[in-house]
């Protein structure tokens, strides 16, 4: 009997406990890892359940930007505890802790506000004093001029800072009716949290520890990169930094940090050069009246054959890796800049041209590392020299990129066409030719030697029966069937040329489409 009386008083005292402690006290934040727009979280929390023959409960209570269908519970194995059951419930709460705040801060206004008010009477007596005295006999003018001085002097003083109290006040009064609202829209204010009941089975103790990991919104994690280009010491500064925010309702005080990146997007800096093709033109006959819709078709199929579709494209963004930054302490509400990476990328420099697309030389750096890098997608500030170029968006992954520094007004490309002539060889072989000349020229304005690459595009044509011929001086450096490549070093103040000459021939009757070049 006395076992039964002592563990059934030692049942009532934990139920006593129970209800006098909060909800979550023991609770603790030990280790977040932030995706761009939410946040993984794992808590250790003490409890003491609740029995009742044989089946045991316990309340874990998450905040409203949880998702209780994420949550993943875990006991110590010694304990050789299981989860029977596990109900979901949501449950209306108040932020208790800002609406005291609240309530303090109208308080400690509203005794200001008593303290302005005696102040304000005191003044107003003074000047209804000073005001009386001018009602006041005097025997002497010398006296007379000494009592006006003296009621001046005070009266324009008690004015003032009757003045300055009034506006005192008003303000005042603003601040107590601003909190005022505001502590009507938080007491009346409920957020929806959530109430998850496990029933236990097993080895239950009197207190035991569970682990648990949930996904929370309202969290997220932003990269700012910042890229220097230094072309004399050819390499590219890299630095790293993440604006981190939470909005839990509580600061995670220690926790282990965890940045989770997502795969990178390809990005492209300078125009693209479009191909250039040549083929027959097909021509179409206007149709009328009931073949006209056959005829319309046959159209359409034609183009469709033409012009083939293009091939679906495979966007991969699963796969992400993690940047653990060590324990750290995130506040809730506003945003938090951390440092993750600094580093310095040996690259190689050279200006890049298309001059017929435009006359501009873009500065390229080629980046090579020894290790693969996984940058994810976010803002970059980029400079070149000590001279900033702006922001925009930056990802990187693998080993090797190419990064474009913007271009340089002491570095032009042009292109001017010497020649664009058609005509026909004989009238009895009915041949068609046409030839284009370009004289290529490369400017550098600048105080250094630079290495210059141009691309052009090379005419690709559609027919076997069109014939083109190239000839350039000097010959390009590479070739394919899209574009001629030279590669050139221009030294400072100087200027190089380039013939580029392509001749075409086709059957006469055949109507051509000579493309954008």
């Amino acid at each position: 009997m006395m076992k039964e009386h002592n563990y059934s008083v030692r049942h009532q005292l934990i139920i006593i406990l129970i209800l006098l402690l909060p909800a979550g006290s023991m609770a603790a934040v030990t280790e977040v890892t932030l995706f761009p727009t939410s946040a993984k979280i794992s808590e250790i929390e003490k409890i003491i359940p609740q029995c009742d023959k044989g089946k045991c409960r316990t309340v874990i209570n998450l905040p409203s930007q949880a998702d209780p269908e994420s949550l993943i519970v875990s006991f110590d194995p010694v304990n050789r505890i299981k989860i029977e059951d596990t109900q979901i419930k949501p449950i209306q709460v108040q932020d208790e802790t800002r609406i005291a705040e609240l309530r303090r801060q109208i308080a400690a206004l509203q005794d200001e506000r008593k303290e302005k008010q005696a102040k304000l009477q005191a003044l107003t007596a003074q000047l209804q004093f000073w005001e009386a005295q001018t009602k006041a006999k005097t025997k002497t003018v010398a006296d007379s001029y000494k009592l006006a001085d003296a009621i001046g002097k005070n009266v324009r003083i008690s004015s003032q800072e009757k003045f300055a109290v009034e506006t005192q006040l008003e303000k005042i009064d603003k601040n107590i009716k601003k909190l005022q609202e505001e502590l009507n829209q938080a007491a009346g204010k409920k957020e929806t949290a959530w109430e998850i009941t496990l029933t236990l089975s097993g080895a239950v103790l009197d207190e035991i520890s569970l682990s648990y990991t949930y996904s929370l919104a309202g969290c997220g994690w932003l990269p700012l990169y910042r890229l220097e280009a230094r072309p004399k010491d050819k390499s590219v500064s890299f630095s790293w930094e993440a604006d981190v925010w939470q909005s839990s309702g509580k600061d995670w005080k220690q926790v282990r940090l965890n940045l989770a990146t997502l795969k990178p997007i390809i990005n492209v800096e300078p125009p693209e050069m479009p191909e250039w093709i040549i083929r027959p033109r097909t021509l179409y006959k206007a149709a009328r009246g009931k073949n006209a819709d056959a005829a319309t078709f046959s159209q359409k199929e034609a183009l469709a054959e033409e012009i083939p579709e293009s091939a679906p494209v495979e966007t991969r963004n699963v796969t992400y890796s993690v940047w653990s930054l060590g324990e750290k302490n995130i506040t809730a509400g506003g945003k938090q800049r951390l440092s993750i990476k600094n580093d310095t990328w040996p690259a190689e420099f050279l200006y890049l041209s298309r001059p017929a697309i435009n006359p501009q030389a873009f500065v390229r750096a080629r980046v090579k590392l020894d290790q693969p890098a996984e940058i994810p997608y976010g803002q970059a500030l980029f400079i070149i020299d000590g001279a900033l170029l702006g922001k925009r968006d930056f990802s990187f992954a693998g080993s090797e990129t190419v990064i474009f520094f913007g271009t340089s007004p002491l570095v032009s490309v042009t292109s001017t066409t010497l020649a664009d002539q058609s005509g026909r060889k004989t009238i009895f072989q009915d041949k068609q030719t046409r030839s284009w000349q370009w004289l290529i020229e490369a400017k550098n304005a600048s105080d250094a030697d630079i290495k210059l690459r141009i691309e052009e595009p090379v005419p690709q044509a559609r027919d076997e029966r069109i014939k083109l011929n190239f000839r350039q001086n000097p010959e390009p450096a590479e070739k394919d069937h899209v574009q001629f490549v030279w590669l050139l070093d221009v030294p400072a103040g100087q200027k190089k040329t380039i013939q580029n000459n392509i001749e075409l021939e086709a059957p006469g009757d055949m109507n051509l489409d000579f493309g954008w070049r």
